[in-house]
């Protein structure tokens, strides 16, 4: 039996882990993110009870910063290194806040963060961003030597 591996094999694809990452991001953005306004905006308590004045500044502050992640998410299959960088950034502060909230749903959304984080630092993801960047540096590099052509003998 073969073991399981975390890279596609193919040169230019995109790597499982990055894959999953991604999934867990966005599962996250959800769990996280979307379900917990839609509850509290419907006045159901899922965890720590939030007073009715604050609903629609959580609302206001929680739907843009979904919109970002689901955002970086989507562009970690890219191998935009900033999506990455954003997302540990979203993955520290969602592990500071987590001891505020202490809810299944909040736990689940806070697991699958920290699971997304994780795999799109495994060395196979970091070789995709390195590979992604060298071939932008490459194709960079063509487009300005067919603009300013060097003279030749």
């Amino acid at each position: 039996m073969g073991e399981q591996r975390l890279d596609s094999g193919a040169p230019g694809d995109i790597p499982a882990a990055i894959r999953i990452s991604t999934a867990c991001w966005l599962t996250s953005a959800v769990v996280f993110g979307i379900v917990p306004v839609i509850l509290d905006v419907a006045g159901i308590k899922f965890g720590q009870s939030m007073p009715d004045w604050a609903v629609p500044f959580i609302v206001a502050f929680a739907v843009p910063l979904t919109a970002l992640q689901v955002w970086a998410a989507v562009q970690l299959q890219h191998g935009a290194g900033w999506a990455r960088l954003l997302l540990t950034a979203a993955a520290v502060v969602s592990v500071l806040a987590a001891p505020l909230a202490q809810s299944a749903l909040i736990l689940a959304g806070l697991v699958l963060t920290l699971a997304g984080a994780v795999l799109m630092w495994l060395p196979v993801s970091s070789r995709h961003f390195l590979s992604v960047r060298d071939g932008a540096q490459a194709e960079a590099l063509n487009r300005h030597s067919e603009r300013c052509p060097t003279a030749g003998p």
